[in-house]
């Protein structure tokens, strides 16, 4: 019913406006879907005295607090761009995800402490039946949450909701042992409390942990996906004029905000005002098509000299001879009299640590046979995708 209300706007998933309504619906459901679990666990947790239960009552309240940030990162997120921060606001996406698991980790910790101290000082647990009811619709009801939220977060590719998603089915899982634990303890009279709690806890602070390091890293600038890639090198390599495209980079400034460089191979033959005509009904297509800010930067390379090729070709062959991972593009050939300067850039893989000294050495076996003396001018490149 909650995507339901929400399906028209699907389709423009990116417009800030839509994803606040997203954010605005999400965290609302949190809001009273959580407190009415906090009050209904918390009862039973003070009834039988039982840490693991108070434990994930008060788990269910940092979710309502979770769900305010949600609000509030959802809103602050489709505040326009201004001078001082000219590529939007759309990152505080991210911020409210990682602040959401924060929570998670903090709340791993307490848990964990309560738990210990249980352990040390046990307290007797008074069991009702309505104990086990509850816990079930508390797990109902965090089952409903998980659906929701995953399901906004795959329509939206929101980490905020994502984070919320996996919140949701933690507590899944905590509810579920504390209560197969209070079954156990209500037949066999053992106090299991305090050693599912541990359990418990140390789940949680994994799955934090795992969010944490999620939502950081577009924070910190994170390659694109594949898909994105493919996107981005179909759509330019559709153009017959590109011969090939290399050094493209994609900045990530929150979801509908990407500004993407690259180099696109032309033939020098091509007149600078036809080739600059291409590549600007290119950038603003892709901007009205995918909402991409594009900028390309055309490299004009003599296709057509068969010298050029080979040689282009030989020096390609005993890189990946050496290493299958390297890859080179801006390919140039300079003559004089007495040698001929080879030209271009070498992509490595950043977990690769090969130095110029050491590729040149290794281009100048292979060519050592040859009558011409080469000279190789190379640098050193690394992919950013």
């Amino acid at each position: 019913m909650l995507r339901k209300r929400m399906q028209k706007r699907q389709e423009k998933k990116n417009d800030p406006e839509v994803r606040n309504h997203y954010g605005m619906l999400a965290g609302a459901f949190g809001i009273v879907s959580n407190l009415f679990l906090f009050f209904i666990k918390f009862l039973i947790g003070l009834f039988s005295h039982s840490i693991t239960i108070i434990a994930d009552a008060f788990n269910s309240l940092t979710d309502s607090f979770s769900s305010i940030v949600t609000i509030v990162g959802f809103h602050l997120a489709k505040k326009k761009p201004d001078r001082l921060h000219p590529y939007g606001y759309a990152r505080y996406e991210y911020i409210s995800g990682l602040i959401i698991s924060f929570f998670m980790f903090v709340m791993g910790l307490f848990f964990l402490k309560s738990s210990m101290d249980k352990i040390i000082a046990p307290e007797e647990l008074s069991l009702s039946l309505a104990t086990y009811p509850v816990l079930g619709v508390a797990i109902l009801g965090k089952f409903l949450q998980m659906i929701v939220y995953s399901d906004f977060a795959k329509t939206l590719d929101s980490k905020t909701l994502k984070a919320n998603a996996v919140d949701a089915r933690n507590d899944i899982v905590s509810t579920a042992v504390i209560l197969v634990s209070m079954i156990l303890m209500g037949v066999f009279h053992l106090n299991l409390d305090a050693y599912m709690g541990i359990l418990v806890s140390l789940f949680l602070l994994f799955s934090a942990y795992q969010m944490i390091k999620e939502t950081m890293t577009p924070l910190l600038g994170s390659i694109p996906t594949q898909e994105e890639v493919e996107m981005i090198r179909s759509y330019l390599l559709s153009c017959p004029e590109i011969r090939g495209i290399h050094d493209l980079v994609v900045h990530n400034y929150g979801v509908g905000k990407y500004f993407v460089t690259v180099h696109a191979e032309v033939p020098s033959s091509m007149n600078i005002v036809e080739a600059h005509d291409i590549m600007d009904n290119l950038e603003k297509k892709m901007k009205e098509k995918y909402g991409i800010y594009l900028t390309i930067h055309t490299d004009p390379l003599d296709l057509d000299d068969q010298k050029r090729n080979q040689l282009e070709r030989k020096v390609q062959t005993i890189l990946e001879i050496f290493d299958s991972s390297l890859q080179i593009h801006d390919f140039r050939v300079v003559t004089s009299d007495s040698h001929t300067n080879l030209i271009f850039d070498v992509v490595v893989p950043f977990e690769k640590d090969y130095s110029k000294k050491e590729l040149v050495g290794i281009l100048k076996k292979g060519f050592q046979e040859e009558p011409i003396s080469y000279y190789f001018v190379l640098e050193i490149d690394h992919p950013f995708y």
